[in-house]
């Protein structure tokens, strides 16, 4: 067994992905030479009602190096549902309601084990997904851990195959617990969770943090009225940095004390001690309503449709109804609060977004005052992406000011050397915000940054500069450039804001390494010649493809252009017919990204000659578990094409281009592309997309088009035909994160708005907060 590799994954998973699935315990394994064996991970099998049930299954296969599993041992949402533990007789889920009225997003880091004859093991406790009276229990597994690369005409559809397995059958009893057992274990669990911690550095560290998280999860499933209150008194919020938060959060779910639980909640508002976070709030409302009947909507009820809309739509603004007061009895209480949890809990308030600006100005004026009773990752947080959480829409407010001398200690040091390579986000933000306060504070320090012969402010910093400060820096960028001891804020100064005077320079220095820059520098030089001399530029980005000896910068030349790529399309065209697939893939790309109305024939009639090429050879378009085969190059190309024709800035794919585009592709996997994007001109309005960053230009995506920017949406939206009704994606607030104030969000509409209006486009807000 070995493992393969590390996969990140970040899936959007609504309501059904929880709900119980009985079908799927019905299902038997698709392969006999893969075996899962489920047992017992402990020396007893008669447990008693609270006490964990911890499980294990080991995979194995009989087949070498043909089948992997993923180790995947959590997920974002909370629950990892990869494995379906089926009960005979069957148990409730105790956080069914959790899971039934959410829409959450899952995923994380695993790695792909290798299967052999040495077992592949991982563990699960029962307790998680099923809440077990006393009784005798059959217990089997089916498991959708394993998968095999797929082979032939299955890899039109994807390049795995999923097998899902059916593990053996286990039998084991649960007892009603004496009152003695529980009495102990509540005392052994809390006494564990108020050890203190040792030092960060102590090799006791792992020991430590096991053993509370054993205990936080006994607490967890105890399920007695005095955990219950346990629960209660630890849980400050998922929000709050709080070790072990998910499973009490869950406790207080799982309990079958419910009302408990929320009364429980209730009293630790006014306890000195307790923080109070939004996410604390939030979570009595959701227990709240969840534990009214007539709000116990079950999984069935919500069928997709304008009824399921209206259904969320009165949930929220229920929500909303009690969580005014809930803020009101905290708010009430914030005198009282001591140290860290008067900190998190004005914090909270403010979050909560349930004021109004009076209100909201003293628990600011008290949140920097309690600053340093605040976690640091939640200060860093704080002013990276959450500063209007701070000050209030005001930048230059009084709040602001006060946070001037917590904001200097952070910039007066100059930018480390790293930064070059790994900005350093936070003392961004910090100096942005200083500026933003008072730019006769700000210019000196950014100023000195970027004289430093070593690193130098960001880009998004340097945007702050006066026009007349950043000319005035370029010579030197020059200079350092052609003597070889540019930092690489030179090369950026140079292709964002240098002119012609240094021109000859960057001429000479550039043409002496031809084919031998690192990809970075030769990207922004060739970016700079494509702006101040599209022709020289141009034939520079041809001398560099063809200077492919050196570095293998060449794969990604093109679309690294950026926005200067219109001046080098031509070039890009050629290359649809090169040689090299990767110059080929690199041009798709690009065109995918920056093309303009002239790349569209080209394309077509590439994709024209791959049809004529392969339609007669359809059996060999395969993608290849090994080396890459002819067959499997042609894939790859059709699938570029496809992306790049359909999505193309500088056109529009209407349905009956999309048809022709259907038509011409031969693969299944990519027609089915095809046509589910046909079918969704069926399906109502298109919908933009906004791609919010707290450090990068804001991009867009529309039907099959992705990250355009405001311009190319501008354009993109000209296209269509007069009469024709876009929707536009709002956010929120606690929607996304990091956030992005409606203000900004109604500014970037109201752009495109009053562009697309002289062209007969109507666009209309979506979720937005009146609505």
């Amino acid at each position: 067994m070995k493992s393969l590799k590390l996969i990140g994954i970040a899936l959007f998973l609504t309501t059904p992905a929880f709900a119980a699935n009985s079908g799927a315990c019905s299902a038997s394994s698709s392969v006999s030479d893969v075996h899962v064996t489920l047992a017992l991970d402990t020396d007893h099998s008669v447990f008693q009602t609270g006490e964990i049930i911890p499980l294990s299954l080991s995979f194995t296969s009989t087949t070498p190096h043909r089948y992997h599993a993923t180790n995947s041992s959590y997920d974002r949402s909370g629950r990892l549902m990869i494995d379906q533990l089926c009960l005979e007789p069957e148990a409730p889920d105790p956080l069914a309601s959790y899971f039934q009225n959410g829409v959450f997003f899952g995923g994380g880091l695993f790695n792909y084990e290798e299967l052999g004859a040495a077992p592949f093991t991982t563990h699960a406790d029962l307790n998680e997904y099923h809440a077990l009276a006393p009784g005798h229990y059959r217990l089997y597994a089916i498991s959708n851990r394993v998968s095999r690369p797929s082979e032939g005409k299955e890899q039109e559809s994807s390049p795995e195959v999923n097998e899902p397995l059916r593990s053996n059958t286990i039998e084991f009893d649960v007892k009603p617990a004496s009152r003695a057992w529980q009495h102990a274990q509540l005392a052994e669990v809390m006494q564990q969770l108020a050890a203190p911690a040792p030092p960060a550095n102590s090799s006791a560290v792992k020991s430590y943090t096991d053993a509370t998280r054993n205990a936080a999860r006994r607490l967890r499933f105890l399920n007695t009225k005095d955990s219950t209150k346990a629960l209660a008194e630890l849980f400050s919020g998922r929000d709050s940095e709080q070790p072990h938060a998910w499973d009490f959060a869950f406790g207080l779910y799982g309990s079958p004390y419910r009302q408990l639980a929320i009364e429980s909640m209730h009293q630790q508002i006014a306890h000195p001690d307790h923080a109070i976070t939004q996410d604390f709030l939030q979570f009595l409302v959701q227990l709240e309503i969840d534990a009214d009947p007539a709000w116990a909507e079950s999984s069935a009820d919500l069928a997709t449709g304008e009824s399921t809309k209206a259904l969320w739509q009165r949930r929220a603004a229920h929500e909303t109804e009690l969580l005014k007061p809930l803020a009101e009895e905290t708010t009430a209480a914030l005198p009282h609060k001591t140290g860290r949890a008067r900190a998190l809990t004005a914090l909270g308030l403010l979050t909560s977004r349930t004021l109004d600006p009076a209100e909201a100005r003293p628990l600011r004026t008290a949140l920097v005052a309690s600053w340093n009773d605040l976690p640091k990752e939640t200060r860093d947080t704080l002013i990276e992406f959450q500063w209007e959480s701070i000050v209030g829409k005001d930048r230059d407010s009084e709040t602001a000011r006060e946070m001037l001398p917590i904001l200097m200690p952070l910039v007066a040091p100059p930018p480390p050397p790293s930064q070059a390579f790994y900005p350093t986000s936070l003392r961004d933000a910090a100096l942005k915000h200083i500026y933003e306060i008072d730019p006769e504070i700000a210019l000196p320090i950014l100023l000195r940054d970027l004289r430093n012969p070593r690193t130098g402010p960001t880009l998004n910093l340097i945007k702050l500069l006066p026009p007349g400060e950043i000319a005035a820096a370029i010579p030197a960028a020059a200079d350092r450039i052609a003597r070889s001891e540019a930092r690489p804020l030179d090369y950026t100064l140079i292709d964002r804001y240098a002119d012609t005077s240094v021109l000859p320079s960057m001429q000479a220095v550039f043409e002496q390494d031809l084919g031998k820059w690192s990809c970075a520098p030769q990207a922004a030089m060739l970016r700079y010649f494509l702006r101040v001399a599209p022709e020289y530029g141009a034939a520079q980005v041809s001398a560099s493809l063809r200077a492919r000896n050196e570095t293998f910068c060449y794969r990604m030349l093109l679309q690294e252009l950026g926005d200067q790529f219109p001046h080098a399309e031509t070039i890009a065209i050629e290359a649809l017919n090169d040689s090299d697939p990767e110059v080929t893939l690199d041009a798709l790309v690009a065109l995918n990204r920056w093309g303009t109305s002239e790349a569209e024939a080209p394309l077509w009639a590439r994709l024209d000659r791959l049809h004529q090429e392969w339609a007669n050879r359809v059996d060999d378009l395969h993608t290849s578990t090994g080396d890459e085969t002819e067959g499997s190059r042609a894939v790859a190309l059709e699938q570029d094409l496809v992306t790049a024709l359909a999505g193309g800035p500088g056109w529009l794919c209407t349905p009956d281009k999309l048809i022709r585009l259907r038509d011409l592709t031969l693969t299944s996997g990519r027609r089915r592309q095809v046509q589910s994007w046909i079918d969704t001109y069926k399906q109502g309005p298109p919908m933009i997309n906004p791609m919010w960053s707290p450090d990068q230009e804001t991009t867009f995506s529309l039907l099959q088009s992705s990250q355009l920017t405001a311009d190319q949406l501008t354009a993109k939206l000209a296209m269509f035909p007069r009469g024709t009704r876009i929707d536009w994606q709002f956010w929120q607030p606690g929607q996304i994160s990091p956030p992005v104030s409606i203000e900004k969000q109604d500014a970037a509409f109201e752009r495109q708005r009053a562009a697309a209006e002289e062209h007969g486009v109507t666009l209309i807000k979506s979720n937005y907060p009146s609505q």
